[in-house]
């Protein structure tokens, strides 16, 4: 058999739960000229055992080294001229790996394609059905016709281009920002990425309130980490659609100065004061909620509307933390 055409990169970690499903969805795919290249990053769990069930080359790393440097690794195993970076978390349909092919095939193409997350399931946790919604919203808006923010989740590109950009950076500590500074690097030299709406993937995952602090915490602090070393966070700030996060996360952070403001000065209006930042929060998050809305109904748009202040909260947070980290403990990543 000649060598496949496309390479399919999934790294693993502890992925019991939802691998299985990723892999049976990958090799039920319409289109057959391709591999599977599976990435344990040092898996304590039966991860490998069920990546064994299939016939993708597997493998197994020494140590915990972050999904960045897993699918380094294996980009540099594969045979294929199209690497599809995939999370282990994720089912594609069918054809997706027929349209990535077609894509290609085409003359004129960008040599990269995004897929994205489907806004269709319904999770469980609203801690994980307000970040889908989130994502869904403004990462992969449909007013954007090439995305901003590079995602993993589903990520096509040229082999070649990769390897020309030097691929993800391996030394970002577990999974936060390896993707987002990889799409910067690859939009710094001219490259665009289209966003391929009909490349959708139902994302398995169902996270609690406790292991949403924990995920966005350490996201927007290596993302934070990323925009000092890189001296690019105008890049976020201009972001398309963006704005309604800038100015929420703005409101939020006079809420929390007017409240401490307070132990000092006990006459200021703060209720008022409240009211009218609150006021402007809604206003700013209308559409979103809106989205929420018309897919999810009133009751879960009602409970995501504590994981607005909850998330602007993480990204104050974030902010603060990523700066002392960076320059005062000199942790650069």
């Amino acid at each position: 058999m000649s060598n496949p055409n496309i390479s399919v990169i999934i790294p693993f970690y502890n992925s019991e739960i939802s691998l299985e499903h990723c892999l049976n969805a990958v090799y039920k795919s319409n289109y057959k000229n391709f591999e599977v290249i599976a990435v344990s990053d040092n898996s304590k769990d039966k991860s490998d055992e069920i990546a064994k069930k299939f016939p993708c080359k597997i493998v197994k790393l020494k140590k915990n080294y972050g999904s960045g440097y897993s699918r380094n690794i294996g980009s540099k195993l594969a045979k294929g001229n199209i690497l599809v970076f995939l999370d282990s978390d994720v089912i594609i349909k069918k054809d997706s790996l027929t349209i990535i092919q077609n894509y290609f095939k085409k003359k004129k193409n960008h040599q990269m394609i995004q897929g994205i997350y489907s806004h269709y399931p319904d999770y469980k946790k609203i801690a994980t059905q307000y970040l889908q919604s989130y994502q869904c919203y403004y990462v992969f808006s449909s007013k954007k016709k090439f995305i901003e923010n590079l995602v993993s989740n589903f990520f096509s590109i040229k082999k070649k281009i990769f390897s020309k950009v030097g691929g993800f950076d391996g030394k970002f500590i577990g999974s936060n920002a390896e993707d987002a500074d990889l799409g910067y690097r690859l939009m710094q030299k001219g490259y665009k990425i289209p966003i391929f709406r009909n490349l959708k993937v139902r994302h398995l995952v169902n996270f609690n309130i406790f292991q949403f602090i924990k995920k966005i915490t350490r996201i927007h602090t290596g993302e934070m980490k990323m925009f000092l070393r890189n001296k690019n966070i105008e890049k976020k700030i201009k972001q398309k659609n963006y704005s309604p996060v800038i100015n929420s996360i703005v409101i939020v952070f006079f809420q929390i100065i007017f409240i401490l403001f307070e132990f000092f000065y006990q006459n200021l209006p703060l209720l008022f004061i409240s009211l009218i930042l609150n006021f402007f929060l809604f206003i700013n998050q209308f559409n979103f909620l809106n989205f929420i809305h018309s897919s999810k109904g009133f009751f879960v748009t009602l409970k995501c509307i504590p994981y607005i202040y909850l998330h602007k909260l993480l990204f104050i947070y974030s902010f603060f933390w990523g700066i002392i980290d960076f320059y005062i403990f000199r942790k650069k990543y």
